[in-house]
């Protein structure tokens, strides 16, 4: 795999778990923030 199409899965990567953080925390941070706990 390339270096390029490495960075390029990273950032899409990236960019879909700052969306799905923004989304979370629109519904309601409380359980998002519960949900990241768990995950730790």
């Amino acid at each position: 795999m390339s270096r390029l199409l490495a960075r390029g899965l990273l950032l899409a990567a990236l960019a879909l778990l700052l969306a799905l953080v923004w989304w979370g925390w629109q519904r309601g941070g409380l359980a998002l923030m519960q949900l990241g706990m768990s995950v730790c």
